[in-house]
């Protein structure tokens, strides 16, 4: 097992509960990818968790990949009901099977991959050429801000990570054969407090607020 195997799933018990501490940052997520993916699509989601993202899509067809076997059990069991997802166990960079859906989709997964060239090289290999890939990431200028939260017992734990500067990130993209075909930013302030909902749903039309984003949030084609 790699160490972040193990960690997810020493925390899958406890993901869930670390969702709903932060659940304003959670509903941004789900906002952001249901913005850029319509409802009745063909989804795979990359380091699935739970399963909650993928859920909220609606797909036609769904399939939550996840490193660790507990957080896939919990995502199973959670999720029952939804017949037109299926949750497997599985890591990318050993399975050569390709995925056939519309949109490939990963929320916070990049900072936990050993590897991100070999990672992303591995994922290109895995999509039609037609596919979107939507990738999202903890903007990694505030770093510091979250590693003092976790500290303070407000946010779940990371585990082993590594936040790469958003150029050497796209670099990546760009070294394994990826377009960046859209860029954003989303949630300047990730907790609920009054006007906040105001200034997130504008804060990123300036160009120079908008790189303070909590989120940093990539669509790409091979």
């Amino acid at each position: 097992m790699t160490n972040s195997e193990n960690h997810f799933n020493d925390i899958a018990s406890d993901y869930d509960y670390w969702k709903n501490h932060n659940r304003y940052y959670y509903q941004n997520l789900f906002i952001l990818y249901g913005s850029l993916i319509p409802s009745g699509s063909s989804v795979v989601e990359i380091g699935c968790g739970t399963g909650d993202i993928i859920s909220s899509l609606d797909p036609r067809q769904g399939l939550g990949i996840d490193i660790s076997e507990r957080m896939i059990n919990v995502a199973r069991k959670k999720h029952a009901d939804k017949s037109s997802i299926h949750f497997v166990r599985e890591d990318i960079s050993i399975s050569k099977t390709p995925f056939d859906a519309e949109y490939i989709i990963l929320a916070d997964v990049l900072e936990h991959v050993d590897d991100l060239p070999k990672f992303l090289d591995d994922l290109s290999v895995h999509i039609k050429p037609e596919a979107k890939v939507i990738i999202s990431v903890a903007n990694p200028i505030w770093e510091p801000v979250l590693m003092l939260a976790e500290r303070m017992k407000m946010k779940m734990p990371e585990g082993p990570h590594k936040r790469y500067s958003v150029k050497i990130t796209e670099d990546m993209f760009k070294m394994v054969g990826f377009t960046i075909i859209e860029k954003g930013f989303r949630l300047l302030i990730p907790k609920r407090l009054p006007c906040v909902d105001w200034i997130n749903k504008r804060f990123h039309n300036n160009k120079f607020i908008a790189r303070f984003g909590f989120i940093v949030y990539w669509v790409l084609r091979k």
